[in-house]
């Protein structure tokens, strides 16, 4: 007999299927080796791309970067992060807006991958399921598994793409029937991949239903935000003001934001970002820190000393906020076009589209939809299959692109259906 893995048993088949979207990029990789002018449409992977589709980074970052010292940008940082970065990461993500009454924390994190897992591993029990959205960034379950957790797919839409919360009431309740232990992972503002974002309605709905929940003192309420895409979502003040509904919480329950710098600081692969939480409870918060510092430190043992630094740097010079501030609202304006641009093509053509109010991504509802990107592969225009449609990242398109790309995915979509 021969053996094919030496892993233990949990691990096998890990990484068997490639993941979807780098899957993607490679592709587009080879597509431009290929000889001759080819009209590449790259709408993969979630990053800004300028109007020549090249990386897009915002100035200030890039300078004062490349200003920090050798041992700023390569010497260890603490576990937990630098005190300066910290409070910068809840100075930013929060920008007035932290519950009344409350004490805050974070504790460093390699990008929100690293608060998600940190989430995952700290507030639920190994067997437990985690409720996400039924639209989803993959990553959640390869985090879930990697952490023996299952996950649940709440619904995010009714059938006339209305947003519904009936689902998650219903999947939350019927969570805690089995655990002690809710987590709920809302993706937003800017949901990826819809583009959604939950409105001050919603949460009005929401936050009283897991209040009463908490209702029961032997279950603990864990809501899990990931904001990625939050300075991407219309008036990033405004974006952030749902945060200050979160007020007279009972004392089971918690809000766990996932912070990346990767999107509002376009360091992407400088992978750096925090757990941030908040409590009435002073005890409370220092367990948070403990608890997570003590995970990062068995995971990946400290952040990146230099994005910490950058951060801290530029969150704490009026004159280079300010300045980071308009690079990115410049990004998010050009993002905006490009939007308002496909939406109201897919309008005219008659595409399906689910709501898109800000972010990087938009969302295609399709029964195949590995049939129609293979369909639109051959014409080099590179979108990314999930389970129940297409995405597209319109964050990664050049305008000059974007004009006939809907009536293109509409015709690739009837032939399939045909």
């Amino acid at each position: 007999m021969s053996l094919s893995s030496l892993a233990a048993d949990h691990a096998a088949g890990k990484g068997s299927e490639p993941d979807a979207v780098f899957a993607v990029v490679e592709m587009i990789r080879e597509a431009k080796k290929l000889p001759g002018p080819i009209n590449i449409v790259d709408g993969s992977i979630g990053a800004m791309r300028d109007e020549q589709g090249e990386f897009a980074v915002l100035p200030v970052v890039d300078e004062e970067f490349r200003r920090l010292p050798p041992d700023t940008l390569m010497d260890y940082a603490s576990i937990a992060g630098s005190p300066e970065f910290i409070q910068a990461a809840i100075d930013y993500t929060f920008q007035g807006f932290q519950p009344k009454g409350t004490i805050a924390g974070a504790v460093g994190t390699p990008g929100g991958t690293g608060a998600v897992r940190l989430m995952m591993c700290n507030y639920t029990k190994p067997g437990d399921t985690v409720l996400i959205p039924d639209w989803f960034w993959p990553a959640y379950k390869t985090i879930a598994q990697e952490s023996s957790i299952k996950t649940e797919n709440y619904r995010m839409f009714d059938a006339d793409h209305r947003f519904t919360a009936e689902d998650i009431k219903r999947k939350s309740e019927a969570c805690l029937e089995k655990q002690d232990n809710l987590l709920i992972i809302f993706n937003t503002p800017g949901h990826n991949p819809t583009g959604y974002s939950f409105s001050e309605d919603n949460w009005a709905d929401l936050i009283p239903f897991f209040k009463k929940l908490a209702a029961d003192t032997s279950k603990r309420i864990l809501l899990g935000l990931d904001i990625a895409y939050i300075d991407y979502s219309g008036d990033p003040k405004e974006s952030r003001r749902f945060l200050g509904m979160f007020t007279d919480l009972p004392e089971n329950m918690q809000v766990l934001i996932a912070f990346s710098m990767s999107k509002s600081f376009t360091m992407y692969g400088m992978r750096s970002g925090a757990i941030i939480s908040f409590h009435s409870s002073a005890e409370v918060m220092r367990d948070f820190a403990n608890i997570n510092s003590f995970s990062a430190r068995g995971a990946w043992s400290n952040g990146n000393h230099g994005a910490q630094e950058l951060m801290a740097k530029v969150c704490g010079d009026p004159a280079l906020s300010q300045r980071a501030d308009r690079e990115r609202a410049a990004m998010s304006t050009l993002l905006r076009q490009r939007s308002d641009i496909f939406k109201q093509e897919a309008k005219e053509v008659g595409l399906d589209m689910l709501p898109y109010t800000g972010g990087f991504f938009i969302a295609l509802p399709h029964a195949n939809p590995k049939a129609v990107v293979a369909k639109l592969t051959e014409k080099h225009i590179y979108l990314v299959a999930m389970n129940n449609g297409i995405r597209v990242a319109i964050c990664a398109i050049p305008l000059s692109q974007v004009p006939g790309l809907a009536a293109i995915i509409k015709a690739a979509e009837e032939e399939v259906d045909a």
